[in-house]
């Protein structure tokens, strides 16, 4: 693949009734420096049922440097939203970043750094938390919850299989598509994963297998902000039980066979199940944290065994 300087960059952000968060996105996207001077293009997808933040979208237009498009998308369904941020991108290079977000102000310029230095299809930058009550992060929210990974730029990642990269999570929050290579499918997120998440990762399962490259840009920095509703042992409970949910489907749906991988990823969690069902004892006395760790890895692996629907996260207000 030829890299070359980006001619124009649309920066998608889907939002769903989180007015304040979003101003400050928006208004972190107003900060980045441009030495280049390269045109940008907000594209803010309201997914709301009212489209209630399109008035948010409208006052901060005055206040932003670069033309900004405000639609709306229905129903409520996150892959409903991200496909229409797409297709309404007017650039070659479309990048994502969620409305609890907020860029560096560097971030432009790493960005276009890494796509004229990289032939990577997609490329991730890293993530850190703002966390709303810190004493209740433990490590499983710092994981959850940033994107950190002790590697080069340029490195290489990979969504699943013997080479799948561990430790880190590749989703659409702070990555950068090279759309003609890669958002070329009549829905690129499929709206089935769209009320419990994972659409993403679909996405991602679905490009490698068509031989695409996934990136790590460290120097592509975002914070994201993480209410105390999410560091809820109850919320983080559902949040691994759908994770479980949707890297089963999304696993078997991009393998050759769908259904004897479907099948080997329950078996495969059933034997998990069994190991942690013999760790209990030793893990249950081991306090609090331990016991919380144990919940969350539980809940995960029964999501890889379930028959049953994505679990619907993102009809709650932790979304």
């Amino acid at each position: 693949m030829t890299v070359t300087e980006p001619a124009g960059i649309s920066i998608v952000i889907c939002t769903f009734n989180r007015h304040d968060l979003l101003q400050k996105a928006l208004e972190s996207v107003a900060a980045l420096r441009n030495p280049k001077g390269i045109p940008l293009t907000l594209v803010v997808v309201d997914n709301s049922d009212d489209s209630n933040a399109l008035p948010v979208i409208d006052a901060m237009r005055e206040r932003l440097p670069y033309p900004v498009l405000g639609i709306a998308a229905h129903p409520a369904n996150i892959s409903v939203a991200r496909n229409a941020g797409v297709t309404a991108a007017p650039d070659d290079i479309v990048a994502f970043m969620d409305d609890d977000q907020q860029l560096d102000p560097d971030w432009l310029a790493a960005v276009a750094d890494g796509l004229t230095r990289f032939p990577h299809d997609v490329l991730f930058g890293s993530v850190e938390p703002i966390l709303e009550t810190p004493d209740k992060a433990d490590a499983t929210v710092l994981s959850l919850f940033s994107r950190r990974l002790a590697a080069a730029a340029g490195t290489d990642l990979f969504a699943m299989g013997a080479k799948k990269t561990s430790g880190i999570a590749l989703a659409t929050n702070n990555c950068v598509f090279r759309k003609s290579t890669t958002l070329t499918d009549a829905e690129p997120f499929d709206p089935a994963f769209g009320n419990g998440g994972g659409e993403d990762f679909d996405l991602f399962c679905r490009l490698q297998r068509r031989g695409r490259r996934f990136g790590w840009l460290p120097s592509a920095k975002a914070l994201e902000f993480v209410p105390a509703k999410r560091c809820d042992p109850a919320y983080l409970e559902r949040r691994f039980y759908a994770g479980g949910q949707a890297f089963a489907m999304a696993v078997s749906k991009n393998s050759p066979r769908p259904a004897l991988t479907r099948w080997r990823n329950r078996f495969k969690a059933v034997a998990q199940l069994v190991i942690l069902g013999a760790a209990i004892p030793l893990l249950w006395f081991k306090g609090p944290s331990a016991r919380r760790q144990l919940r969350y890895r539980l809940a995960g692996t029964f999501g890889k065994m379930s028959f049953a629907e994505l679990e619907p996260i993102y009809q709650f207000p932790t979304r």
